[in-house]
């Protein structure tokens, strides 16, 4: 079954702007056996301020060079990810376009986070005196070729979400240790992880539970142990697989659109505690 889960921050505080990880060595190697880690780009955990004078696009440029330049920023933030093959913003009297072309699109959970996550970059980086995401955004959309190759469009929503956040994500090593030690309190084992950087930091984890697992925890508490009360990334996307590589649950969450979606096998939702029709990260 999937959801489309829509999580309104509106006015949520900002996170903090640093966390402090501990590298727990012997646990985190064999958390992460068999895992490669995949970093599109350098990051040295250092917040970046995008409120402000940073945010706010010159007044020289026209409203579609900045839409323009934005998505063009946005795009090569993310030219690690292959699925993304386009990025366009146009500016009208409503307020911004945004096509998100992706080279499959399923209307899948990673398919929606991933363009998700696009958006919100675009809206953070286009910014003038928009208060909230939706306030700039009017519309948005992820488009591409399905499983039988006709073009799937999937309308994304765009939630009040206050624009100017700064989530101060930890560095890219801290990111991959505590994953591992997330995977080793809850008994399970990470069979692959990527962390993107749209702006700050957004993770992609995908999580190997055993055969046979007592699961005493829900999807819920596992996310806000992986990136707090008040997330430290842009955006979260988990997937949990069983021992032979099956997906049993998908959840995603981008932060600066407050757009979630879920994901799960029959019988999979009361397993790990998924709320029908619920808001992932709250």
């Amino acid at each position: 079954m999937t959801s489309r889960l829509p999580k309104r921050i509106g006015s949520a505080a900002a996170p903090a702007l640093a966390a402090v990880i501990g590298t727990a060595g012997v646990a985190v190697a064999a958390a992460l056996a068999g895992c490669t880690a995949t970093l599109n780009n350098d990051h040295t955990g250092d917040p970046v301020t995008y409120a402000g004078g940073q945010s706010t696009p010159p007044a020289s440029l026209s409203a579609n060079a900045v839409a323009s330049d934005a998505a063009a920023r946005v795009m090569t933030d993310l030219s690690g990810e292959l699925q993304l093959a386009g990025i366009t913003s146009t500016s009208t009297p409503s307020g911004l376009q945004v096509v998100i072309t992706l080279t499959r699109n399923d209307d899948r959970v990673p398919d929606v986070w991933l363009a998700d996550l696009a958006v919100g970059a675009v809206a953070e980086r286009s910014h003038a005196d928009q208060a909230v995401a939706n306030d700039l955004v009017s519309s948005a959309t992820a488009v591409g070729p399905g499983k039988g190759g006709d073009t799937v469009t999937t309308y994304l929503g765009v939630g009040a979400v206050r624009l100017g956040q700064v989530f101060g994500s930890p560095s890219d090593s801290a990111l991959i240790a505590h994953v591992a030690e997330v995977a080793e309190r809850h008994g399970l084992s990470v069979a692959d992880l990527q962390i993107l950087h749209p702006l700050e930091s957004a993770l992609r984890v995908t999580f190997a539970v055993p055969d046979g697992a007592t699961i005493d925890w829900t999807i819920d508490e596992l996310r806000t142990d992986l990136v707090g009360e008040s997330p430290d990334v842009e955006g979260v996307f988990i997937e949990l697989d069983d021992a032979h590589g099956q997906p049993l649950l998908q959840s995603g969450v981008a932060y600066r659109t407050g757009e979630g979606g879920l994901w799960f096998a029959p019988g999979q939702d009361s397993r790990f505690g998924a709320i029908h029709g619920g808001t992932p990260g709250s």
